[in-house]
Formats: C-alpha cells, sequence, structure tokens
C-alpha cells in the first residue's frame, strides 16, 4: 500500500467509521491556523482586479472532486454564448522551460501537466500554465482577446482575484473525516463552504456528505460517459469514435484523485474491470501497461494524453462530460453580469 492509500483510507473512512490520527493534531491546528491567516491577508489585501471576469473552480479537500470536467461544461457553455473563454492553471505534474506557458497540441504533459493538455484537447480554448495564475490570466487577455477565465483548481491560490468562486464537493466521499490536513483531507475548514458563490456536488450526495454540508450544496453534477477516443497517428490530436470497445473484460487504468469513481462508471457500461491504479498525476512507461494479449485496456482522457507516445490499437480513452441543471447557468449568468455592472 503506498503512502497516499494509506492517507487516503484514514481520511475518507467507509460508513460512519472515522480515523482520527491523534498524533497529527498539532500539524493539523498549525496548518488550520496558516490557511486562515492567508485568507485574511488576501481580504486585507486583494489583488488588482482583471478586466474581465475571473471564475475560479475548486474544491477544499485533496484529491480529485470532479473540478476539471466542470471547467470544460462551463467553457463550452461560455463559447455557445458567444464569449471567448480561457482556461488557467498551475500545471500540476508539469516543469516549463519558461511561464507564463501556452499549452498546444504538440505540448508534453511533463511541461503542461496533463490536466491543461487535456483540457486543451477535448475544448480546442487557449490554456496558459503558470505557478502565478494571475501571470496565465493576463497572458490569455493579452494574446487571445479572452473575455472571461476559468481557473482550474486555485481556490486557495489568493494572489489571484476572482469574480465567481464555484466549489466542488465529491458525492460520495464528501469532506472526508472533515479534518484540515494533514490530519484529514480538508485544505481549509468546512466553513470555507459558506464564502463561496456556488456549491455544486459530483454525484447524488451520500447521506453523510449531506450530514456535513446541509443545504450548501445547490447543485448536482453527473459526470457521464461521452465518447471514445484513441490517438491518430500524429499522436497529437484524438479520433472520435461511434463505439468503443464491446462490453466485456477489460482493464480500467486511472491515475486520477478518485479511481473508484471511474472503475464504477466503466462497471456501469457493462465492463468486468481488472482495476489498475495509480497515484494523481502518476507519469507512466510502456512496460506499465502491458497486460494479457489484446484485452481492451481503457483510460480516462487524463490518463490518455501521458500514453500517446506509445499507444497501441487495443487501447481506447473514455471522455466524460458534466451535466448540470439548467439553474447552475442561470446563477452563473447572474454572477458574470453584476460582475460586469460593477466592472
Amino acid at each position: 500500500m503506498s503512502l497516499e492509500d494509506w492517507f487516503n483510507r484514514r481520511w475518507y473512512p467507509e460508513g460512519h467509521r472515522r480515523s482520527s490520527l491523534p498524533l497529527l493534531a498539532p500539524l493539523s491546528s498549525l496548518y488550520r491556523w496558516v490557511s486562515g491567516r492567508r485568507r485574511r491577508q488576501s481580504r486585507e489585501n486583494p489583488p488588482a482586479p482583471l478586466p474581465v471576469p475571473v471564475i475560479v473552480i475548486g474544491n477544499i479537500t485533496v484529491g480529485g472532486a470532479g473540478k476539471t470536467p466542470l471547467v470544460a461544461e462551463l467553457a463550452r457553455w461560455l463559447r455557445e454564448r458567444g464569449m471567448n473563454p480561457g482556461i488557467v492553471s498551475r500545471g500540476y505534474g508539469g516543469r516549463a522551460r519558461h511561464y507564463p506557458y501556452q499549452v498546444t497540441a504538440q505540448s508534453h504533459p511533463l511541461e503542461s501537466g496533463d490536466e491543461p493538455l487535456m483540457l486543451h484537447l477535448i475544448t480546442g480554448l487557449p490554456v496558459m500554465v503558470s505557478p502565478d495564475r494571475s501571470e496565465a490570466a493576463r497572458a490569455l487577455i493579452d494574446y487571445h482577446n479572452c473575455d472571461v477565465i476559468i481557473s482550474d483548481d486555485g481556490l486557495q491560490h489568493y494572489a489571484l482575484w476572482r469574480s465567481l468562486e464555484i466549489c466542488v464537493v465529491d458525492g460520495h466521499r464528501g469532506l472526508g473525516n472533515g479534518r484540515m490536513l494533514p490530519r484529514g483531507p480538508l485544505r481549509e475548514p468546512a466553513e470555507r463552504l459558506d464564502s463561496v458563490d456556488l456549491v455544486v456536488v459530483n454525484g447524488e450526495p451520500q447521506p453523510q456528505v449531506r450530514e456535513q454540508c446541509g443545504d450548501r450544496l445547490e447543485f448536482t453534477m453527473t459526470l457521464e460517459p461521452s465518447s471514445w477516443h484513441q490517438f491518430n497517428l500524429d499522436q497529437t490530436s484524438t479520433v472520435k469514435l461511434e463505439s468503443g470497445p464491446e462490453p466485456g473484460p477489460c482493464h480500467g487504468v486511472a491515475a486520477i484523485g478518485n479511481p473508484q469513481r471511474f472503475f464504477r462508471e466503466l462497471r456501469q457500461l457493462g465492463f468486468e474491470v481488472t482495476e489498475q491504479a495509480y497515484a494523481d498525476h502518476h507519469q507512466y512507461c510502456q512496460q506499465e501497461l502491458q497486460f494479457d494479449g489484446e484485452t481492451p485496456v481503457i483510460m480516462t482522457m487524463k490518463d490518455a494524453v501521458k500514453c500517446r507516445d506509445f499507444w497501441q490499437g487495443h487501447w481506447w480513452a473514455l471522455e466524460v462530460r458534466a451535466k448540470l441543471p439548467d439553474l447552475f447557468y442561470q446563477s452563473v449568468h447572474q454572477h458574470l453580469h453584476k460582475s460586469s455592472e460593477h466592472a
């Protein structure tokens, strides 16, 4: 068991079992103090506003909650309404030679990070990466004339000015044991949900999640399988296929914050899944994915962009898309309208 698995089993206990990790309580108290201090400083000395609306989509827990599919879907929705959105990211897992770094179809995930590359490939929109997200946002405005910026993650990146904060909560795992890092998965206290503009719950919330979050859960998002992809011979683009592999035995590959969510989706599609779970943002080598014969290997789009240099014909990438109620988009529109009035 990896250290990440060890912590996840204690941060996200099954049922009502609680793991308190009391020896880590002093570190959690220190983390809470540092987190609160950074937030107070941001309120006392807010960053300079940008000339366009900035939407920050993040969460208050460690690990995946469904932020990136929401970023992609909201970006598509804005573009369909005549806007010119751009996406900024920290580019976790990548190390570019210079910043801000513009993601292209030829980018390598070791430079761009896996999620920024995936977002560029599936949306076709400009994506800019930098540890300083404000710098990345200004580059999108200057070079691409973007009139709205979406930050993939960054809820705790208070150096970035924001017009709208959206927090995503995993409907199955919720806030875990409800404790701050490293005793629990929280990057900020649960009360932070009261200060964001919109809270989206990914999947129907389990009873313990409703107990933790109460009426803070405003909008329910579902992630639905959308399309099957395989990489073209040029390895810089994917071809969208009308159908995928026949349901049956497969190897499910996932290096995401919550691999079990992906494996459940595959089983709901009729696959008998042999699980191959790796740490979030894991960088693959070809030998790791050499399984038995021609049994289909199915992975997320985030994983696929890291495997395109050695892509094989019996490998498949499954794209999922976020589905949200109309009321969510109406709320986003209202917030953006208010932001433009105060600009």
